[in-house]
């Protein structure tokens, strides 16, 4: 699957131009045959910059002090971006695509940004999830190599991981300033763990017998200072506590199950993230709706509906009351970021173009098991204040199945 015509455009102009543009953008001191240095002013260069994406501005860091420090300043407030993990092209050595979109409807057009995750490391994992570093994970557990593979799309480091065989996909933990992630074996889990992307992972293991959990139930984890929640398959949620003294152990916390409290969301588990935003446990869960689509060619095979997100509900995470409680607005000035395997949340004030209150969601258009192509996926802005889908713009075009998934960015 390839971009959509415009995104592919923005990539072949942003890819092989990059020298020249520098060269040409060195106004202030060279040209005029070396006349003195005329900087421009601060608002002009902030002007300039700010009409292309975060990550495509790095590249003008090199044209003179002024924009050096403009440049620093904006990449030092990550802007969540999109990966687009798509099959293996024989044309291509990259696996996937990052996509910056325009988050505030007056901001630059969505482009294509060359990445550096490579096929020749990734063909046979899946992608599991993004970390608070900017790194992608990939797995696969019935793979032959049951390592985690850890990849900066903007830097192109990667580090391997070696874990014992398991008996699923490890799981991501959502929240907290750490990488973290859950590793799950036949009658264990173990729990990885790096502070501010440090090289050193910490390894811990915690018994987790079937009176306990459900190891192979595992849907969502979310860190929320030190404290691990794990939501199951049953919507019942259970606690590793790391900053209590040794031994780790897990505990199910008495908090009726979502499936319990919520009779209707029978497939709640399934529709819905963990994440943490200003020190609360949240529960995203995506409402779907039946979409017809007659008279569109898609595949061979007869499709003529599909399921599009329409809406979302929002639960806190209330362990004194042992209970889910519904979030009608979000705390602070907080906006919701939500894909299947990353969600996060970010402060509106902090990152640019985001609008407080609302959740950033990705979603897939029609999708057919027969012949493994989809209609091509979509990002969306959905506002809690007005309880709707503000908008919905294409990501990729028809063609073999892809996902996107949220991350930021990170360049050091």
């Amino acid at each position: 699957m390839q971009p959509t015509r415009a995104k592919a455009a923005a990539m072949s102009s942003s890819s092989g131009t990059d020298a020249d543009d520098a060269r040409s953008s060195k106004v202030s001191g060279e040209a005029g045959g070396g006349g003195p240095v005329v900087e421009l002013p601060f608002h002009l260069t902030e002007k300039i910059i700010y009409s292309i994406s975060p990550l495509a501005s790095a590249r003008l860091a090199t044209v003179c002090k002024s924009w050096a420090v403009a440049v620093s300043e904006r990449l030092a407030r990550p802007v969540p971006h999109l990966f687009v993990y798509l099959p293996p092209d024989n044309k291509s050595d990259r696996r996937g695509v990052v996509v910056s979109v325009p988050m505030d409807s007056g901001g630059p057009p969505a482009e294509v940004i060359p990445n550096r995750v490579r096929l020749a490391d990734t063909n046979g994992l899946r992608c599991i999830g993004a970390m608070p570093s900017g790194c992608l994970a990939f797995a696969n557990w019935c793979w032959w190599d049951t390592g985690v593979l850890l990849v900066n799309p903007i830097t192109g480091a990667r580090r391997r991981l070696d874990v014992e065989r398991l008996c699923r996909d490890p799981v991501i933990a959502a929240g907290g300033a750490a990488d973290s992630f859950i590793s799950i074996g036949t009658d264990k889990l173990v729990l990885w763990w790096r502070a501010g992307g440090g090289e050193e992972w910490s390894k811990w293991t915690v018994a987790a017998p079937a009176a306990a959990h459900r190891t192979d139930g595992i849907m969502s984890v979310v860190n929320c200072n030190g404290r691990f929640y794990i939501l199951d398959r049953d919507g019942q949620v259970s606690l590793i506590d790391t900053t209590a003294p040794p031994p780790l152990l897990i505990e199910k916390l008495p908090v009726v199950s979502l499936c319990e409290q919520f009779p209707t969301l029978a497939t709640a588990t399934a529709t819905g993230h963990l994440l943490e935003s200003d020190g609360e446990v949240l529960f995203v869960r995506r409402v779907l709706a039946s979409m017809e689509h007659r008279g569109v060619l898609f595949c061979t095979h007869d499709i003529t509906e599909n399921l599009s997100i329409v809406g979302f509900e929002v639960y806190r995470l209330d362990v004194k009351e042992r209970r889910w409680t519904e979030v009608k607005k979000l705390a602070g000035d907080r906006a919701l970021f939500v894909s299947p395997v990353s969600s996060f949340s970010v402060r509106s004030s902090e990152t640019e173009g985001c609008s407080r209150n609302c959740i950033y969601f990705v979603d897939k258009k029609r999708y057919c098991s027969s012949c493994l192509r989809d209609d091509g996926n979509t990002w969306g802005v959905y506002s809690m204040e007005d309880r709707e889908v503000l908008l919905k713009h294409a990501v990729t075009a028809p063609g073999p199945c892809s996902s996107a998934t949220w991350f930021l960015p990170r360049v050091v």
